[in-house]
């Protein structure tokens, strides 16, 4: 989504070139798609940003969403502390 917003707005952008090309050849050859850092690093170079911006931006996207769930707990008056069960398989445990 991302990315597709960096094209849209950068066509031009070598580092939207780049990031596609970089794209297209890791979906090739792993099949695994980019994460958000990557769209980041994508932006922030086609907006010629300093180095470091791209962290910026997502500690920002971090600390609001760390506000929005101190805001909600303050209004339950509650701590939220989700708890999680792993229920898949057993990991592998190497030997030595």
């Amino acid at each position: 989504m991302l990315l597709d917003l960096t094209r849209q707005f950068y066509p031009e952008a070598p580092a939207v070139a780049l990031g596609d090309a970089l794209v297209t050849h890791v979906r090739q050859a792993i099949g695994q798609h980019p994460t958000i850092d990557f769209a980041l690093a994508i932006l922030t170079n086609a907006l010629q940003q300093p180095p470091g911006a791209a962290l910026a931006l997502f500690a920002l996207g971090r600390t609001i969403g760390w506000i929005g769930h101190a805001i909600e707990q303050y209004q339950l008056n509650q701590l939220i502390r989700p708890r999680a069960r792993y229920t898949g398989p057993a990991p592998l445990l190497n030997e030595r």
